[in-house]
C-alpha cells in the first residue's frame, strides 16, 4: 500500500510542542451560494527537515508532501466540548473524564512556499490612465423657467 500526500493549503497556525514543528494549513473549497468554505489539515514537520514555521507570514500558500500518520490525542472531555464551540455544559464527573481522540494527520517530508495565488494589484501605468473628461455645459446663466436639459448638444 502506498502512503504519499501532496497537499496545497494556506497556513492558518504554526506552533511547537514537545519539540515538534506544527503547521495548521486551510483548503478552501467553493460552496453553496457563492459562500467559501474551508478544510483544515494539522501538518507534522519531520525532525530532519531544516524549516523553521515561525519564519513564514499567516495566509502564505504552502504546499507539502508526506504521508498520513494516525495518532490518539488524549485529552478531558471537556476541552473537546469546548473546542466544538458549542454551549453544552457537562457535568463534574464527566468533564473530569480523560478521552483518547483519535485524529489524521500529515508528517510533511518536504515543504514548499508557494507565490501567493492573490498576487498584489499591479499599478496601473501613468500613460495607459484613462483621463475622464468633464463633461461641457452651456456658458448660458441660470434664468427662471428655462430648462438647461434643451440646451444640450448630446442628444
Amino acid at each position: 500500500m502506498i502512503n504519499q500526500v501532496n497537499f496545497e493549503g494556506y497556513l492558518a497556525r504554526s506552533w511547537e510542542h514537545r519539540e515538534q514543528r506544527y503547521l495548521r494549513l486551510a483548503n478552501h473549497r467553493p460552496g453553496e451560494d457563492g459562500k467559501t468554505f474551508s478544510d483544515y489539515v494539522t501538518v507534522q514537520i519531520d525532525p530532519s527537515l531544516d524549516f523553521d514555521p515561525r519564519r513564514v507570514k499567516i495566509g502564505r500558500l504552502v504546499h507539502v508532501s508526506g504521508r498520513i500518520v494516525g495518532r490518539d490525542i488524549v485529552e478531558p472531555l471537556k476541552m473537546v466540548v469546548a473546542k466544538s464551540h458549542s454551549d453544552v455544559e457537562l457535568p463534574g464527573e464527566l468533564s473530569t473524564l480523560i478521552i483518547r481522540r483519535p485524529t489524521v494527520q500529515i508528517l510533511a517530508t518536504a515543504i514548499r512556499l508557494l507565490s501567493d495565488a492573490k498576487s498584489p494589484k499591479a499599478k496601473p501605468d501613468q500613460k495607459s490612465k484613462t483621463i475622464k473628461k468633464k463633461p461641457i455645459l452651456p456658458e448660458i446663466p441660470l434664468q427662471a423657467g428655462i430648462d438647461l436639459a434643451e440646451l444640450t448638444t448630446d442628444r
